[in-house]
């Protein structure tokens, strides 16, 4: 059977995404684990699948590319940017691995809502973050590729790592913005930006230095972010990106 694939780009980040919108339920469960096989998914950053949903406009699921479910923020901001195409509003509501997401659409930009945030771990070096999934956020003067490799080999190899695996986001706060690396436990290496991990670097740079920051720049492009901090937990945090389509196929799937 053959299944059309939509190709989505957010400040780097690439995703495929499958739209069961219109099929029978439960359909991509039964047919999942030859899609996993594909070479278009497994060279991505990650599987989006949009189904209809009772409560809200759509409900969208993410998995890494080893098939493993995960909130992503860059791949709820594409999915997004696909329903647009199908039904263009101007505010939506979804769930996006189950987490309640309000996105708006103005233009080229599109805005994710997600739920408050009240559960950090501060570290010596950094803070571990649950912002729909769990990121170490670790302040360093540098960024380049040595340091960043060692160092996410370090903390791969740590027990923390093993018993529970984060994402990794290396930060360097410069005077009107921060620059961002990550390492993606789905993916297994780095990625050229990563939404969610984009929100945990900004909290955790508010965090222990008290300032806030809204632009990230990542290797692969530019993400905002905003939020409110009212001395108890985080509320009103916004990811802000460009997401575009880039092209579409075919999958043949040999079920």
């Amino acid at each position: 059977m053959d299944l059309k694939y939509f190709k989505l780009e957010s400040s780097g980040n690439n995703f495929i995404l499958l739209d069961f919108i219109n099929t029978e339920i439960n359909q991509f469960d039964k047919i999942s684990n030859f899609i996993f096989k594909e070479k278009a998914v497994k060279s991505s950053d990650g599987l989006l699948v949009i189904n209809n949903s009772q409560s809200c406009d759509f409900d969208l699921n993410f998995y890494n590319p080893d098939s493993s479910p995960s909130f992503c923020g860059n791949g709820s901001v594409c999915a997004v940017k696909y329903m647009t195409r199908i039904d263009l509003k101007k505010e939506y509501n979804f769930l996006s691995n189950g987490l309640h997401c309000v996105a708006q659409v103005n233009k080229s930009d599109i805005a994710i809502k997600i739920p408050k945030i009240n559960k950090y771990r501060e570290f010596i070096y950094g803070f571990l973050i649950n912002t729909g999934t769990l990121h170490y956020v670790e302040f360093s003067k540098s960024l380049h590729d040595s340091f960043f490799n060692k160092r996410v080999l370090e903390l791969t190899s740590s027990k923390e790592f093993l018993k529970a695996p984060f994402n990794i986001n290396i930060v360097k706060k410069e005077n009107d913005h921060i620059r961002v690396r990550t390492f993606e436990k789905g993916v297994n290496r780095e990625t050229l930006s990563c939404g969610s991990g984009s929100i945990a670097s900004i909290l955790a740079v508010f965090l222990a230095f008290e300032k806030k920051y809204s632009l990230v720049k990542a290797r692969g492009g530019n993400l905002n972010v905003d939020f409110h901090f009212n001395n108890k937990f985080f509320e009103k945090i916004r990811l802000i990106s460009k997401p575009t389509i880039i092209n579409s196929g075919n999958l043949s799937i040999k079920v």
